[in-house]
């Protein structure tokens, strides 16, 4: 009558992806701060010394990843059949390295 729930535990969703989407949780914090610091109250170093479109970049990865794994663990606890959710999921994923890479490379 009553069914077992799962949670997004590191031993549900998987322990690297767990790890994984709490980092870019951390370094998202960062990242704003930076982004903040510059566009918001004009610090320049970041632009004087060349970092701050590198940042941009690795903001860009972090958002797309964070967002990936937030997907995947809302996904693994759906109640959907386990190859439709692998499905979505690769599909997902496929997508998140497209868009990455496009945005790297041009």
């Amino acid at each position: 009558m009553t069914e077992v729930t799962t949670t997004r535990s590191p031993a549900t969703v998987g322990y690297a992806p767990w790890v994984i989407h709490r980092a870019t949780a951390v370094s998202l914090i960062v990242l704003l701060a930076v982004h903040l610091s510059v566009q918001v109250f004009g610090v320049t170093v970041f632009y004087e010394t060349g970092l701050y479109q590198p940042l941009l970049d690795l903001t860009l990865i972090a958002v797309f990843t964070h967002g990936f794994l937030g997907i995947r663990a809302t996904l693994l606890e759906t109640t959907w059949e386990q190859t439709t959710k692998r499905l979505v999921v690769w599909a997902l994923g496929i997508a998140f390295l497209a868009i990455v890479a496009v945005r790297l490379i041009g």
